[in-house]
């Protein structure tokens, strides 16, 4: 008897596992049952394009130029 309850409770405990990594797959990929961040409501564009600020060249920086082999 002692047995066949252990068996069954083993299979319940491994139908649980199962059951419970099937539901955390279609939740991500559904995206159902998460709770929303209120952080990520306040950006409404999450790529925005930064500011084109050009390059800045130090004073002591050099420019490039062609390299050209000499023999």
């Amino acid at each position: 008897m002692g047995f066949i309850f252990s068996f069954l409770f083993f299979i319940l405990v491994i139908g649980l596992v199962i059951l419970f990594a099937v539901v955390g797959f279609l939740r991500s990929i559904f995206g159902f049952g998460k709770r929303k961040d209120p952080l990520q409501d306040q950006h409404s564009q999450p790529f925005e394009k930064p500011a084109d600020k050009g390059k800045i060249f130090n004073e002591k920086e050099g420019e490039y130029v062609d390299y050209e082999e000499v023999e």
